[in-house]
């Protein structure tokens, strides 16, 4: 006995919304901003940072453990996030973080509050 069936495929339905560019530009942005870990007493600061920008609701994250910032800045390359903050000795006595846009190369020292304004903006 045959049987007749009827499907759309979501593979069908998935080509079509992108050839026609229905999904939203920031989907896959799934981290705003990436802070650079140096070592154990700027990952101390840093925490801290971490939490206020989450709870601006900025999608934050801090790199997992401290390691050359050639392979932190690659990392943040490949997951397309905008900005980098780099939070060292220097900056913490400051108080003032330097913000890195990934995609001008842009760079600017600023304090929490200002990056949060930035990465709001």
């Amino acid at each position: 006995m045959s049987g007749i069936g009827f499907s759309f495929g979501v593979d069908r339905v998935y080509d079509v919304m992108e050839e026609l560019e229905l999904f939203p530009a920031d989907t896959n942005i799934s981290t705003e901003v990436m802070i650079v870990n140096f070592d154990k007493d700027s990952e101390k600061h840093a925490i801290g940072i971490l939490s206020q920008l989450r709870d601006e609701e900025i999608k934050a994250e801090i790199y997992p453990s401290a390691a050359k910032m050639k392979k932190q800045m690659a990392y943040a390359d490949k997951k397309n996030i905008p900005y980098v903050l780099l939070i060292g000795t220097d900056e913490i006595a400051a108080e003032k973080y330097t913000l890195k846009n990934m995609h001008s190369g842009e760079q600017q020292s600023v304090a929490v509050n200002e990056i949060i304004s930035i990465l709001k903006g």
